[in-house]
C-alpha cells in the first residue's frame, strides 16, 4: 500500500486535500486531463469543489509556486518525490490565493505527510512552507534577469509559450492575455432547443442564470459548486455545457433542413448536437470521431439531447477509404490543435504541450483540411475551428489551403457583435465577452 492509499484508507472517503493532491500527481506524472479521483464522487458539493479549486488552481500557478518553493530550499528536491512536490504546492497554494490561514494550510499539510511514506518529510515540509511565506515574492521576481522569464513566472506559464506571444504581440499585449488565460472560465450552458427553450431553461435556473450576448442559446450559470448532472434539466437533456465561442461556430456553418452534413472531428459531441438543433433534427448529419475510447460519450450525449438522425463513425476523416462515396453540403471541421485559447478551462494543458506541438499539430490540421474539403460539393460550405492561439494553426492554416485550392473562397463571417480578423474569420481572445479563445474561418466551394 502507497503513502496514497495509506491515508485514503485512514480517513474512508479520502480529504479534499489528499484528493486534490491525487488530482496534481496525475496531470504531472501522467500527462493526464485535470480531473478529480473517482472518491470525489462521494464528497459533499462544498469538499469536492474544495478539491477542484485547490488542483486546478495549484496547476494553475505551477511555475510561480515551484519557483517560492525552490528559493526556501537548500538544494532543489528531486522531482522523483511526487507526493512531497503535491503536498507542498497544493498547500502553498492555499494559503496564497485561497482565504485558508496560513497556519491551517502548513498544518494540513504536515498532516497528510505525517500519514504517507514521505512522513520522516514532515519537519522539512513545515520549515520550507514557512519559509516560503515569509518571502517577498515582488523582489524575488525582480531578480529574474530575463524580462520573459520573468513574466513566466510571474504568470506561471511554460517559458517557450510567454517567448512566443512576446515576439508576435509585445509586452503589453502577452500581459493581458496571460491574466486573461489565468481566470477562471464561468460555467457556460447551449439550451438543446429540442428540448426546450432558453427563456424556460433559464427559469428552472432561477437568479443564478444570465443570457450570454452573442450566441442565442447561451446562458452563464454563477455560483455552481455540485456536479453538473445535478443542475436541473440535465436529465430532460434541456442543455449541453458549452462555451459561448463553441457554441458560435455552428451557427456559421448554418445547416438548413434536409441538408447532408459532416462533423469530421464530433466527439463529446457538443457540436454534433447543436447543429441537429439548428436544423430540427432534420439533417443526414455524419459524425466522424477518430478516438474509438470517446465515441460512447458520443453516443450519450446524442441520447440524452435528443438527436436521432446521425450517422456515427469510427476513424480519421482524412483519410479517403472512411466516408466512401459520401458528399455533403456542409462540413465542420474542428480540429485536433494545441488548446492555447482554452487554458482558463484546462490549464494542465500549458504543462503538456511543447514548442515542436505547434507545427505538429498545423500538420495533422493541413491533411484533415485537405480531406474533409474534398467531401463538400461545390456550392457547399465548410467551417474551419480551433481553440487556438497560434497563426500557425489559425489563419496560416486557412491562407495556405486557398493558394492550394483555388476552387475554394473565404466567406467573411458578419454575425452581429462577433469579434473577427480583417480577413472576415473569427478570433476571440481568452475572456473577450466571456468566451474562450477561439478562431474558425468560414469557406465555401465554388468550383
Amino acid at each position: 500500500m502507497n503513502g496514497l492509499q495509506e491515508k485514503s484508507a485512514a480517513t474512508g472517503r479520502g480529504s479534499p486535500r489528499l484528493l486534490a493532491v491525487q488530482a496534481v500527481m496525475g496531470v504531472l506524472r501522467d500527462a493526464t486531463a485535470l480531473e478529480l479521483p473517482p472518491a470525489a464522487g462521494a464528497l459533499a458539493p462544498r469538499d469536492r469543489a474544495m478539491a477542484l479549486e485547490i488542483a486546478a488552481g495549484t496547476v494553475r500557478h505551477l511555475a510561480t509556486l515551484d519557483h517560492l518553493l525552490t528559493a526556501c530550499m537548500e538544494r532543489p528536491l528531486e522531482q522523483k518525490h511526487r507526493f512531497l512536490w503535491a503536498v507542498l504546492r497544493t498547500a502553498l497554494y492555499q494559503a496564497l490565493y485561497m482565504r485558508v490561514p496560513e497556519r491551517a494550510a502548513v498544518y494540513e499539510a504536515v498532516a497528510l505527510l505525517k500519514e504517507s511514506r514521505e512522513a520522516n518529510r514532515a519537519g522539512f515540509a513545515n520549515a520550507v512552507l514557512r519559509s516560503a511565506l515569509r518571502l517577498d515574492q515582488t523582489a524575488l521576481l525582480a531578480q529574474i534577469a530575463d524580462p520573459v522569464r520573468r513574466l513566466a513566472v510571474s504568470f506561471s506559464f511554460p517559458e517557450w509559450l510567454v517567448r512566443r506571444w512576446w515576439e508576435r504581440l509585445g509586452e503589453a499585449a502577452t500581459r493581458e492575455r496571460l491574466a486573461a488565460s489565468n481566470q477562471v472560465a464561468p460555467l457556460t450552458l447551449r439550451t438543446n432547443t429540442l428540448a426546450t427553450q432558453p427563456e424556460t431553461l433559464r427559469a428552472a435556473l432561477g437568479e443564478r442564470a444570465t443570457p450570454c450576448r452573442l450566441a442565442p442559446e447561451g446562458i452563464w450559470l454563477q455560483e455552481m459548486t455540485g456536479p453538473v448532472e445535478k443542475i436541473p434539466g440535465y436529465g430532460n437533456g434541456w442543455f449541453a455545457v458549452q462555451d459561448q465561442a463553441a457554441q458560435l461556430v455552428s451557427h456559421f456553418l448554418a445547416p438548413q433542413a434536409g441538408e447532408r452534413v459532416l462533423d469530421a472531428c464530433a466527439a463529446p459531441g457538443g457540436k454534433t448536437t447543436h447543429l441537429a438543433a439548428l436544423a430540427g433534427d432534420a439533417l443526414t448529419l455524419t459524425a466522424v470521431e477518430q478516438d474509438a475510447e470517446r465515441i460512447p460519450r458520443l453516443h450519450q450525449n446524442l441520447h440524452r439531447l435528443r438527436v436521432q438522425q446521425v450517422e456515427v463513425l469510427q476513424g480519421d476523416a482524412g483519410d479517403p477509404a472512411l466516408l466512401g462515396e459520401r458528399s455533403f453540403d456542409r462540413a465542420l471541421l474542428d480540429v485536433p490543435c494545441t488548446g492555447t485559447g482554452v487554458l482558463r478551462r484546462h490549464p494542465e494543458i500549458k504543462w503538456r504541450r511543447s514548442a515542436d506541438d505547434v507545427a505538429r499539430m498545423a500538420r495533422i490540421q493541413a491533411r484533415l483540411l485537405t480531406g474533409v474539403a474534398a467531401r463538400v460539393v461545390v456550392g457547399g460550405w465548410l467551417v474551419y475551428a480551433t481553440c487556438s492561439l497560434e497563426p500557425e494553426e489559425n489563419q496560416e492554416q486557412i491562407e495556405a489551403f486557398l493558394q492550394q485550392h483555388p476552387g475554394w473562397c473565404r466567406r467573411p463571417i458578419t454575425m452581429a457583435g462577433v469579434p473577427v480578423t480583417p480577413q472576415g474569420d473569427f478570433h476571440s481572445e481568452p475572456g473577450e465577452q466571456g468566451m474562450d479563445g477561439f478562431y474558425a474561418a468560414r469557406l465555401q466551394r465554388v468550383a
